[in-house]
């Protein structure tokens, strides 16, 4: 009896066993489509964030208190619209329309810089144009780890440093102004 046991216990392992390089290519290829998956994922998001910058640059251009704003918010479109066509262009080569479209929580962002008065609209723009790099900082930091595309993950990692030299900039900025930045 315990002959029984013990080879129907060892034929049982051996046929697990015996899936175990099959399972585990199912499971690496699952992994890769999802991480392939996150790539798409990532760049809808980077579009619609990169586009949400564009509108608010357009927005300051006409409607800025300061030259210095102003000129800022010209830095801002020249930038974004750069940024905007590279990722339009690794979306198409993901599969993807390449077409930016802000989410609902994106546009109520914009309405609520548009709907500033000329008082508070330089303070409120600012302040959110910080705050959304520093959400923007965060998606592409994500996407260095989980990146599929080498191609996606360089400029991930590009945009990161760009993000990071940037918000170093804003913070010296505002304490040569005076300020403490948040």
């Amino acid at each position: 009896m315990r002959t029984t046991r013990w080879i129907t216990s060892g034929t049982c392992a051996g046929l697990l066993l015996s899936g175990g390089p099959a399972l585990a290519q199912d499971r690496a290829t699952a992994a890769q489509t999802q991480r392939v998956d996150g790539d798409r994922e990532f760049l809808d998001q980077a579009l619609g964030v990169n586009e949400l910058e564009l509108q608010l640059a357009r927005l300051a251009a006409q409607r800025a208190g300061t030259p210095e704003l102003k000129a800022k918010a010209q830095t801002m479109l020249e930038n974004h619209t750069k940024l905007g066509e590279q990722l339009s262009d690794l979306a198409k080569q993901a599969g993807r329309s390449g077409r930016a479209e802000m989410t609902a929580e994106q546009r109520a962002t914009y309405a609520h810089v548009e709907a500033q008065p000329a008082s508070n609209f330089d303070a409120v723009f600012k302040q959110t144009v910080d705050d959304g790099h520093v959400k923007e900082l965060a998606l592409y930091q994500a996407e260095v780890t989980r990146a599929a595309n080498p191609q996606l993950r360089a400029f991930a990692e590009r945009r990161v440093a760009a993000l990071q030299q940037a918000m170093s900039g804003a913070g010296q900025s505002a304490k040569a102004m005076g300020g403490e930045k948040r």
